[in-house]
């Protein structure tokens, strides 16, 4: 039986190590994603009571695998949402940091993702179930094809997938979680041996409304004043917006999302009088909203009171993360149709990607 201080020393050279009452958020912090609250409840639910039906399920010889990916744009709940669930079905995890596996030493990336696998996969022998959670997995799967990877991270795929098949096949109670922002450089057989995929999409105006007044009850809750016309003024911009949203529904004859082809703001941005928060933060992620949150407490602990331009200033300031996010993969395409131009002219082309 590991003791709490043995994991925390032991993993800790790989990322950050929670135990339950370590973490902070609660389910109910986190709003949205009610499709995924639903499907991780399950999870957990599974994973707390898999040692009681492990025996059964060794018989069936068709034990389930552990595995989720998470995959979405930074700061949409991935992350946060895993903790909430692993604190309340009471199981520790650790976040594995990619940049603490990735080594430039030949073999010394294979073998760190070998000995966090191996020693998480003996704590849950010894402890029952455990969560291991890899951040940024696209760092150690990526696609074995791409022409710009080395040796070692190909092999590294290679390890990975090794790994997650050995803990599969053993039947033992560890629940391996991916979490990337770049799911479309994934490597192929790392997306086949995940057995659940989790999509994490930008906030719709509905749900960024929510949590604009979430965190703006939590301030009033603090006994910190906000002036009432920020509630106000939000749901005036809200009741427009939707109203805008209905008719063009009604005009198309059929629903469409907020991000479709921006055929919803393109018609806002014909009505003048839309002004607000929900149009300030078209793709602001949840963690967006609540850094510009942050910003204006700064602010209000010299003024005593949270106005409406201090909130909206201070969302303008942090930005959006979808810009960030089409500005990144705007360079990485760039990038990859270069090296592939320059690869073509200078070797022939190989058939595909290596089999495992």
């Amino acid at each position: 039986m590991y003791t709490d201080e043995e994991i925390r020393e032991r993993l800790s050279k790989y990322g950050a190590v929670y135990l339950p009452e370590d973490i902070k958020e609660d389910i109910d912090d986190i709003k949205g994603n009610e499709d995924k609250k639903d499907r991780l409840d399950d999870f957990f639910k599974g994973l707390k009571k898999y040692e009681d039906i492990s025996e059964q399920l060794k018989k069936t010889k068709l034990s389930p695998s552990l595995t989720l990916l998470l995959f979405g744009p930074p700061g949409t709940g991935k992350t946060s949402l895993t903790r909430a669930y692993a604190k309340q079905y009471e199981i520790a995890m650790c976040v594995v940091e990619s940049d603490r596996l990735v080594s430039p030493l030949l073999g010394d990336t294979i073998k760190n993702i070998r000995n966090v696998v191996e020693l998480a996969a003996d704590i849950a022998k010894e402890n029952g179930a455990f969560l291991l959670f890899f951040d940024e997995i696209d760092a150690i799967g990526s696609e074995r094809s791409n022409i710009h990877e080395v040796g070692e991270i190909k092999r590294a795929v290679i390890s990975f997938l090794q790994v997650i098949d050995k803990v599969n096949y053993e039947g033992t109670p560890l629940a391996i979680f991916g979490a990337t922002n770049h799911q479309h450089q994934l490597d192929s057989a790392i997306w086949r041996r995940f057995t659940f995929h989790l999509k994490f999409d930008f906030p719709n105006y509905e749900l960024r409304k929510e949590i604009i007044e979430s965190y703006l009850d939590k301030i009033k809750n603090a006994n910190i004043g906000v002036d009432d016309t920020i509630y106000k003024r939000l749901d005036q911009e809200y009741v427009k917006i939707r109203e805008i949203h209905t008719n063009l529904e009604g005009k198309l004859g059929r629903e469409i999302s907020e991000f479709e082809d921006n055929l919803l703001w393109n018609e806002i941005e014909k009505k003048k009088d839309v002004q607000g928060f929900l149009k300030l933060t078209i793709g602001y992620s949840g963690s967006d909203i609540e850094r510009g949150t942050r910003v204006a407490l700064f602010k209000v602990i010299q003024t005593g009171v949270l106005t409406y331009d201090i909130f909206y200033d201070s969302l303008k300031l942090v930005g959006g993360t979808a810009v960030h996010v089409e500005r990144q993969d705007i360079l990485s395409h760039s990038k990859q149709r270069k090296g592939k131009e320059k690869y073509t002219s200078s070797r022939p082309p190989t058939s595909g990607p290596p089999e495992i």
